[in-house]
């Protein structure tokens, strides 16, 4: 798109650097930073890479499709809202049609999904088709997109290259940048018994380099309508490392307690998610103001809603993380698109 600003584009050696635009004092860098946009709980962003990392056989596309269709009906999936409507593009680099149309209808009953697209051509890869696909995605305001799985979308020579692992991660980033989207990126799990981070095919920088870090994985190697959802790393909530149980029911998957001897971990409850949004929602009001608002008065809201005392400093503690927050003044609280809006009039 000509005039597109945040299209991907690298510079040229010969270019002139303007050190006013490189290099800022860390006060405009906060003045300038924007509040992170969640588009699904504590695990997608705007501008943000989730990467899923799953065995064989656990279900990661089965997933991907369920929860894609799911927000796009403006549906909770697993419990959690969407941030906002959700407008989708699945881009399966392993399935023919009849394949994506048998996966949609064996969880919806129903092909007919609004802002859903599908692309599935086998005959290029994403670096060849990155520039249509991004268009598209501005134009249609699709907020939300999937890649299944790296490797194919990418013909990977080497899993345990790093530089080309890189290479790979930072077009995706260019790629969501450009078109304020949120991205998961589907990735084979190692064929070590590695946990963590290091649980993905190949090259370390894959993990690195991605916002969001989720393992899918098998509880028994035998029943695969099992599973275990374990959050590794999180850039914008260091406090969500956490681990759930899934079930597999009818290609749908929902939450279960841990199986008999099984660690519960980090177990978090979606009340957490839920605190956010009406911590925004009291700061958002009539009686929001540049100056904020005081804690006090947003713990007495909050117990109204039927929260507990902590839940206010639980939920601005994480809300602070992810820059959708800030205090003007000592014990007030405001949002931080209120602020910007502030400023901007001035």
């Amino acid at each position: 798109m000509a005039g597109d600003e945040n299209k991907p584009q690298f510079k040229s050696s010969g270019e002139i650097l303007k050190e006013d635009e490189l290099i800022r004092t860390l006060p405009r860098v906060a003045k300038e930073a924007l509040p992170l946009q969640p588009l699904w709980g504590n695990f997608l962003y705007k501008k943000a890479i989730t990467s899923v990392i799953g065995d064989p056989g656990a279900g990661k596309t089965t997933m991907g499709y369920g929860l894609t269709g799911t927000l796009c009906l403006n549906q909770s999936y697993l419990d959690i809202q969407p941030d906002e409507p959700v407008k989708a593009l699945v881009m399966d680099f392993e399935s023919a049609d009849s394949l994506v149309t048998s996966r949609v209808m064996y969880v919806f009953d129903t092909p007919d999904i609004p802002n859903l697209w599908i692309y599935n051509s086998p005959n290029y890869y994403f670096p060849q088709v990155m520039e249509l696909t991004g268009e598209f995605c501005k134009k249609n305001e699709v907020n939300l997109i999937i890649v299944d799985n790296q490797t194919m979308a990418f013909a990977t020579r080497d899993e345990n290259d790093n530089s080309e692992a890189a290479k790979q991660m930072r077009m995706l980033r260019q790629f969501v940048n450009w078109t304020n989207c949120a991205m998961i990126l589907f990735h084979h799990t190692s064929k070590a018994n590695l946990g963590g981070t290091r649980k993905g095919t190949g090259a370390f920088a894959r993990a690195r380099m991605a916002d969001i870090c989720i393992n899918l994985n098998l509880v028994y190697e035998d029943d695969p309508s099992l599973v275990y959802l374990e959050m590794v790393k999180n850039r914008f909530s260091t406090e969500d490392k956490m681990l759930w149980y899934l079930k597999k029911i009818e290609g749908k998957f929902v939450r279960t307690t841990p199986p008999l001897g099984m660690p519960a971990k980090e177990e978090v409850n979606t009340m957490i998610y839920k605190a956010q949004v009406d911590i925004l929602t009291i700061l958002r009001n009539g009686e929001a103001t540049v100056n904020g608002i005081k804690f006090i008065e947003i713990q007495k809201k909050m117990l109204e809603r039927g929260y507990s005392e902590t839940w206010a400093d639980h939920g601005l503690r994480r809300l602070l993380q992810q820059n959708r927050v800030w205090r003007p003044l000592y014990g007030y609280w405001a949002a931080v698109e209120i602020h910007k809006k502030e400023e901007v009039s001035q």
